[in-house]
C-alpha cells in the first residue's frame, strides 16, 4: 500500500513509518496539512493517516479536502489530545476510521487490513475488458442489439452495436437512451464504459438509482455490463455500481453497506440478534465509541433494530442489505443474467 502520514510529532512519525514500511507498505511523511495536500497532488496514495490536530492547522480541514481532491485516498485520523467525539465527528465527516494515540501495533494492522477490503472493491469483478470488444462479442456471439455508450474517439462501425457518446454531465440523456434503445427490442444489451466519470460529477446514490433503472429497463431482454478504470474509481463508487447490477433497492442502503465495519456487523447479525458487546467483537473492536457510532449509522438507516436492551436484530431491509453483499460475489457472466461489473482495459478497435 502506498501511505502518507502527516503528524507535527516528528517521534511518533519516525514510529508508524518504521512499523509500516515494516509490513513492506511505502510510506512518505510530512510535518503539516499543508505538506500533506503538496504530497497529494505531486503522488499516488492509497491511505493518509493525519493528526486531528497539528499546530495551527487542522487535520479536520486536510480531511475536507483530501475528500474533495482526492476521493480515493482513505483518511484515517490520528487522535491525542483532541477528544473522542472529535474522532467520531471526523468519521461522520467522511473519514474511513481513526486510532487513538499512543496507537498499537495491533490497531494499525488493523486499520490495514480494513482498508485493504476497502480497496480490493475497486479491483473485484471479471479480468481487464475492452469495452468495445466485449460490445461486439456480445453482438456476434450472443445475438443481442447492443447498445455501447463510452467516451468518444467513435468506434468502427460494428454489426449490431449502436454507439452513443458518454456524456459525463448529463446522466439523465444515459438513462433515456437506454430506453429508447431498448424497449422496442426483444434481446438488446448494452455496455456502458468509463462510469468513473459519471460518479466522478454526481452523487453515488443517483448513479447507483440510474444502473438499477437500465438493468430493469433490460429485465428479460438482455445483460448489462458497465465498466471502470480502476485507478480512478473510488472503493464507494465501485460498491455502488456492483450493489445496483445486483438490487433494485442499493442506492437506498449505500452509505451503510460502504463501511467494511459496518457490513462485518450486518454479516454478524445475519446469523441471529446479538448485543453491542458481541457487534463489537464481530468488528474486531476495542473502541466502544467507535462500534456505538456504526450500529447508530445501522439503526439510522433502517438496517438494524435496536429490539431490547443492548441487543440488535436485522430488519427486512438489513436482509435485503445481506442479499446484496452476497449476491455482488455472482456478478460474472456465467451466472444468472449475464449482467457485471468489469474493470476496463486499453481500448482497441475490434479488427
Amino acid at each position: 500500500m502506498r501511505i502518507l502520514i502527516a503528524d507535527d510529532d516528528a517521534e511518533f512519525r519516525v514510529e508508524l513509518a518504521e512499523l509500516l514500511q515494516h509490513a513492506h507498505h511505502t510510506v512518505k511523511s510530512v510535518p503539516s496539512a499543508a505538506g500533506a495536500a503538496t504530497a497529494l497532488e505531486r503522488e499516488e496514495f492509497d491511505v493518509l493517516f493525519t493528526d486531528i490536530q497539528m499546530g495551527r492547522q487542522s487535520g479536520m480541514d486536510l480531511l475536507a479536502e483530501t475528500r474533495q481532491k482526492w476521493p480515493r485516498v482513505l483518511v484515517v485520523m490520528l487522535t491525542g489530545k483532541a477528544t473522542v467525539e472529535t474522532a467520531v465527528r471526523a468519521l461522520q465527516l467522511g473519514a474511513f476510521d481513526y486510532l487513538r494515540k499512543p496507537v498499537r501495533p495491533d490497531q494499525v494492522n488493523r486499520v490495514l487490513d480494513l482498508v485493504s477490503q476497502q480497496l480490493a472493491l475497486t479491483r473485484a469483478g471479471a479480468k481487464p475488458l475492452d469495452p468495445i470488444r466485449y460490445a461486439s462479442a456480445l453482438a456476434a456471439e450472443g445475438g443481442y442489439e447492443v447498445l455501447l455508450i463510452s467516451p468518444p474517439p467513435v468506434p468502427g462501425v460494428i454489426e449490431k452495436v449502436s454507439y452513443l457518446p458518454l456524456d459525463p454531465d448529463n446522466p439523465f440523456r444515459v438513462g433515456d437512451a437506454v430506453e429508447d434503445f431498448v424497449t422496442p427490442k426483444e434481446r438488446a444489451a448494452v455496455v456502458l464504459a468509463a462510469v468513473e466519470e459519471l460518479l466522478a460529477r454526481h452523487r453515488e446514490e443517483d448513479i447507483a438509482a440510474l444502473l438499477e433503472g437500465m438493468r430493469a429497463v433490460l429485465e428479460g431482454k438482455g445483460p448489462l455490463a458497465v465498466g471502470y478504470d480502476p485507478n480512478k474509481i473510488t472503493a464507494s463508487g465501485a460498491l455502488a455500481v456492483r450493489s445496483s447490477i445486483v438490487s433494485a433497492d442499493a442506492h437506498t442502503t449505500l452509505e451503510s453497506l460502504g463501511s467494511p465495519i459496518r457490513r462485518l456487523v450486518l454479516r454478524r447479525l445475519s446469523e441471529g440478534s446479538c448485543t453491542f458487546t458481541q457487534a463489537m467483537e464481530a468488528a474486531h473492536l476495542d473502541d466502544t465509541s467507535k462500534i456505538a457510532f456504526h450500529l447508530r449509522k445501522l439503526t439510522e438507516s433502517g438496517l438494524v433494530t435496536h429490539i431490547a436492551r443492548e441487543r440488535y436484530q436485522l430488519t427486512p431491509r438489513g436482509r435485503g442489505a445481506i442479499t446484496i453483499l452476497s449476491s455482488i460475489d455472482d456478478l460474472d457472466s456465467a451466472k444468472g443474467s449475464g449482467n457485471r461489473v468489469f474493470p476496463s482495459r486499453a481500448r482497441q478497435r475490434p479488427k
